[in-house]
């Protein structure tokens, strides 16, 4: 391999490494998200559930 070739596959991995850092950044908060979304529903659930208890 010559020296451009090898310039441009570092280029890539460089290119492709951010890229992924950014994809995985949006992949955390949107499990995130998710994660407290559910947590809230099932915090609704509960106090639907326990509702009656919770007043006496």
């Amino acid at each position: 391999m010559n020296i451009l070739a090898i310039i441009l596959v570092v280029l890539l991995i460089i290119i492709l490494f951010r890229v992924g850092l950014s994809i995985l950044r949006v992949l955390i908060s949107l499990a995130v998200l998710a994660l407290c979304i559910y947590l809230a529903y099932q915090g609704i659930i509960w106090l639907s559930d326990n509702y009656h208890h919770l007043i006496n």
